[in-house]
């Protein structure tokens, strides 16, 4: 029979293999972990669950592999989940990991372009597969040099799909952030007494700061630092903070975040109404955020908009007030060109409202004639 263990918010499930080893994974709740367990322990019951080796191994063991060790515990762990999941259920998933070319790869490319989205129905755009491509090529890399199963990347040299154009949403115009304010039940409950209206708290001081979902939720009382105007992100947990991928392990994450005087007001509020059986200011976790803001955004007709672009939206009014360099480090963006062509959103009327008449000298008047 399948042993359970319970690690913090997951649950892992664990099958004996006949003839000694076993077989294991982690998922967000006991229901999905006993429903994997039992499609394992119907594989063992009709002779199909056998201990693998290296050469043996196929793809879908390797993604659960890889999930439960490396992919489960990072910042994405519960996107890394749903993708790697997903795709044991593609034909790829079948095939054995030393068997597995580049044109393997190509061709789980092309089908990912041709399925609709499960959530929205739409054609899945390929910036969704280039970022699931290099999910999947860091699982392959960990079979090359963690588990010596393969001695080449089959994901390297792949055809990825050509890149699109950043998506350029419009700033929220004053009736749309009031919208929101309404849906969430902002206005109404200024005491914050419900989840939604504090998802409503959070959206604004989004706006002020330029901060992360997962930076918000996991402020603490510690982080505020009122007397100086700031708060602090300590970047010490899963989700408060993307982690680097450059694996330069002297660039710290952390950083103080300057506060405007409607930032200070927000957090104020967020801290006399935070629950008292909670560490954290807001005392919403990621799920709860995300599913309460979907549907106040649904409610104020915004479906075309994402918590995230609020960054994209601070970026663009900071920007006015503080230069290049403070906004970097406000916005935990080290990459200029990123903040230049994807969080900033230029604004070329504006400029030319603050230029002068002309920028050349004047010129003397020509003589008169005669």
């Amino acid at each position: 029979m399948a042993s359970f263990e319970d690690r913090g918010n997951s649950t892992r499930a664990i099958v004996r293999v006949p003839g000694g080893g076993k077989k294991s994974a982690t998922f967000d709740t006991r229901t999905e972990a006993e429903a994997w367990a039992a499609r394992m322990e119907q594989k063992k019951a009709l002779g199909r669950l056998q201990p693998s080796k290296a050469g043996g191994v196929t793809n879908g063991e390797l993604f659960e592999t890889y999930l439960d060790a490396v992919a489960g515990k990072t910042d994405s762990g519960k996107w890394n989940r749903l993708r790697l999941m997903k795709w044991c259920k593609d034909p790829l998933a079948s095939k054995r990991v030393a068997e597995t070319i580049t044109h393997d790869i190509n061709q789980w490319i092309e089908r990912s372009l041709s399925q609709p989205s499960q959530r929205t129905g739409k054609p899945v755009s390929a910036a969704t597969v280039n970022r699931e491509l290099n999910l999947m090529s860091s699982a392959f890399g960990y079979a090359v040099k963690d588990l010596r199963w393969i001695g080449v990347n089959p994901c390297h040299g792949a055809r990825r799909p050509e890149r699109g154009r950043p998506r350029q949403r419009p700033l929220l115009t004053p009736e749309e952030i009031r919208a929101v304010r309404i849906a969430t039940g902002y206005d109404a409950d200024p005491e914050l007494a419900t989840l939604t209206a504090r998802v409503g708290a959070c959206f604004l001081f989004a706006l002020e700061t330029g901060m992360r979902s997962g930076e918000i939720l996991r402020l603490r009382p510690q982080d505020y630092r009122k007397a100086a105007r700031v708060v602090h992100v300590a970047a010490i947990e899963t989700g408060g903070r993307k982690s680097s991928r450059s694996g330069r392990a002297q660039v710290d994450p952390s950083r103080n975040v300057p506060l405007t005087g409607r930032a200070i007001e927000l957090l104020g509020q967020l801290l006399s109404s935070m629950p008292k059986d909670q560490p954290y200011i807001v005392g919403l976790n990621d799920s709860q955020r995300d599913s309460l803001w979907r549907k106040a955004r649904g409610q104020a007709g915004l479906e075309d908009s994402h918590f995230h672009d609020t960054k994209h939206e601070a970026a663009t009014r900071l920007a006015r007030h503080i230069d290049v360099l403070a906004l970097s480090h406000a916005l935990g963006t080290k990459d200029v060109k990123l903040l230049r062509d994807t969080y900033y959103n230029d604004d070329a009327a504006r400029t030319a409202a603050l230029l002068p008449t002309q920028l050349s000298p004047a010129l003397p008047s020509p003589p008169s004639a005669g």
